[in-house]
């Protein structure tokens, strides 16, 4: 009588875990919405600079993006290495990680970014010709970021703004391509 009672147990769970037909999304919209950011696709590397208080600092930086969940997100991992000057050592001064997801419910993108200091975010990301453009909110003003990518090269601009009218770049990402 008690193993009847646990393997009824047993199937009621799976039954229970088991999604019902229709139940679930197939998850074609997030992969059709995804598709369309295939052209950010590889490993990209070159030269990039970022204002750092008053020091602008110079790097080599990498970008890698990769479809993930059969097609339904893109992983963004990036990371500046600057180069040691008078014979110090390379050391990274940026290092990030970004989840870009489509909400079919919303028809929008969403970008969730992770930086190696410990914060993260949740941003809106936005279609602009040639590529892609997100924003945020930050003490004293807001930084936005579009990243174009065409004829091989992905340049990337970052600008921030204390009235959301006037607009200085704070750092520019040029890269190529890796084979």
């Amino acid at each position: 009588m008690r193993f009847q009672a646990l393997a009824l147990a047993a199937a009621v769970m799976l039954l229970a875990v088991q999604p019902l037909s229709g139940q679930m999304p197939d998850g074609s919209a997030n992969r059709a919405a995804i598709e369309r950011l295939a052209f950010m696709v590889g490993r990209w590397r070159g030269e990039a600079w970022m204002q750092r208080g008053p020091e602008r600092v110079q790097t080599i930086m990498t970008e890698t993006v990769e479809a993930k969940l059969g097609g339904t997100v893109l992983q963004v991992e990036g990371q500046g290495i600057a180069t040691g000057s008078g014979g110090a050592a390379p050391r990274v001064v940026h290092h990030a990680l970004a989840v870009v997801s489509f909400d079919a419910q919303t028809s929008a993108y969403g970008l969730r970014s992770y930086v190696a200091s410990g914060q993260f975010g949740d941003f809106v990301l936005t279609l602009v010709p040639g590529g892609v453009s997100w924003s945020r909110e930050v003490p004293g003003g807001r930084i936005r970021n579009t990243a174009q990518i065409a004829n091989g090269e992905w340049r990337e601009v970052g600008e921030f703004s204390r009235d959301g009218t006037t607009w200085t770049q704070i750092m520019e990402m040029r890269l190529r391509r890796d084979p």
